[in-house]
């Protein structure tokens, strides 16, 4: 009895020590994407432990098929698949298809393949300004250049911009 109740014990702190020791893959895992009108306008938004957080306001068509309200949603349900098979650590740009994208990267060195696309972009559209625009929540609208340092959550690897998604959300600013 004394010998199962230590090892329930010691099992218990293991759990406890693994969320403490790791805290943002916990808190990520509580995260919610979805899609909403705000100011009549479709918006993709993360419901994170800090709050909520603005991510994507859909403003143009894609296509005559494809409107900001039907992007949202889809996209938005993209990002919560990709958080519930815990696939969305980072993201980064690409080309599928011929077409620019953003994408859910395997590792911070992985590729874009075409099963992890996001978003793909109107053809001609530079992904890497978007997806450095997406994360660039302190750029003034005076236009400062950005500056990435080690505690940015978008880095370069060989050449190729990625975001750590859970560092991003951590710091990004939220509605209470």
């Amino acid at each position: 009895m004394i010998r199962s109740l230590v090892g329930m014990l010691a099992g218990v702190s293991v759990v406890l020590g693994s969320a403490i020791a790791f805290p943002s893959a916990t808190s990520a895992r509580n995260n919610t994407y979805y899609c909403a009108q705000l100011n009549g306008k479709w918006n993709t938004f993360v419901n994170t432990p800090r709050g909520r957080v603005t991510l994507i306001e859909w403003a143009n068509s894609f296509a005559n098929d494809w409107t900001p309200q039907k992007r949202c949603l889809a996209i938005s349900q993209r990002f919560q698949q990709f958080l519930d098979k815990g696939n969305l650590k980072y993201i980064r740009t690409g080309n599928v298809n011929q077409q620019p994208v953003i994408c859910v990267a395997d590792s911070s060195s992985g590729t874009c393949p075409d099963k992890n696309v996001l978003i793909t972009l109107k053809q001609g559209t530079d992904p890497e300004a978007t997806l450095v625009r997406l994360v660039d929540f302190r750029r003034s609208v005076s236009g400062q250049t950005l500056t990435l340092s080690a505690d940015d959550p978008g880095f370069y690897n060989d050449g190729e911009f990625y975001v750590d998604l859970e560092k991003f959300l951590e710091k990004v600013p939220v509605t209470k």
